[in-house]
């Protein structure tokens, strides 16, 4: 991903493709796909477009570690601009929001759905995903963070149907980009994703419990965790994109020991975007002194995060 610092402004759709093939397992990501408009009159009057078509700009697809017998797709679109974010996002948004959403309910009746779903084995049902990338490549946004305000945004009136829409701002993919570059520098590019018991993935085999794939859920984590092997060990690493607090850490902590299915497990890093080991020591002894599991915390090792996603 070095050379994504160059792709963002130029072309967000590359810095996207580049996520998806070489860091979070979709090396058969397809882009820049159409399809039929099925709602055209409706669709154009949301859209101000009188387009008889709606463009794809990623799309991913594969059985979901989190549910069972479960294909999901993700329909990625991806907005970016040299400029900074609105001042007031909303009515941005809500264009950006209607042109994801008309496409989906569009692409119920796509032969791309048609010919994904043919070649799917083992899935009783599909369930497909929106993934909206905000993007600005604007030094005032850099760490924007946006979706506060945009969940105040009124779109239920709209009454466009889909399963699920995830919105990725600048400091969510920061986040992201972050845990990624700090996990592959670890791991001397060599991690998987873990995946958490749900309580719909009960019946999932062993080897379903990490993987190489990021399920599209993820985008919306705000916690990411993956495993890798070191010198003949197992180490469990959990990034967290809040900042470090005392409360913090007890969740954090206590979700680690809930991922019982690592079993094999010797460490467990965990990582905080503000962490500071002269700042936040006694904090860290204290809260593991809240766990009566001492071999369990004794694992346990805290970190900060570094990088910056347009600067790799």
């Amino acid at each position: 991903m070095g050379e994504l610092s160059n792709k963002i402004g130029k072309n967000g759709e590359a810095i996207i493709e580049a996520l998806f093939k070489e860091y979070i397992g979709y090396p058969d990501y397809r882009e820049n796909l159409s399809i039929s408009c099925h709602n055209q009159s409706e669709h154009a009057e949301l859209r101000n477009n009188k387009s008889p078509t709606h463009g794809i700009d990623g799309l991913v697809h594969y059985r979901t570690p989190l549910d069972e017998n479960v294909l999901e797709i993700g329909f990625i679109s991806v907005k970016h601009s040299g400029n900074p974010y609105p001042k007031y996002p909303r009515s941005t948004f809500k264009k950006h929001f209607i042109d994801l959403a008309t496409g989906l309910e569009c692409f119920k009746y796509s032969t791309i759905l048609s010919e994904v779903q043919s070649i799917a084995k083992r899935v009783k049902k599909t369930r497909v995903i929106g993934v909206l990338f905000w993007l600005s490549n604007n030094e005032e946004s850099k760490n924007q963070d946006l979706l506060e305000e945009l969940s105040k945004s009124q779109l239920e009136s709209l009454q466009i149907p889909f399963d699920e829409i995830i919105i990725v701002d600048n400091a969510r993919l920061q986040f992201i980009v972050n845990s990624l570059e700090r996990i592959k520098l670890l791991s001397g590019n060599n991690y998987q994703f873990v995946y958490p018991s749900t309580g719909l993935n009960f019946k999932a085999d062993s080897n379903e419990n990490f993987g190489l794939q990021m399920p599209m859920e993820f985008f919306a984590y705000g916690v990411l965790p993956f495993r890798y092997t070191k010198d003949g060990e197992t180490i469990f690493h959990l990034a967290c994109g809040e900042g470090f607090s005392e409360e913090t850490l007890v969740q954090i902590i206590s979700l680690a020991k809930n991922f019982d299915k690592l079993q094999a497990t010797k460490k467990i890093t965990i990582t905080f975007p503000n962490y500071n080991s002269q700042d936040h020591q006694d904090i860290i002894s204290k809260v593991k002194s809240y766990f009566d599991d001492q071999e369990f915390t004794n694992q346990i090792k805290i970190s900060g995060q570094y990088s910056d996603f347009r600067n790799i």
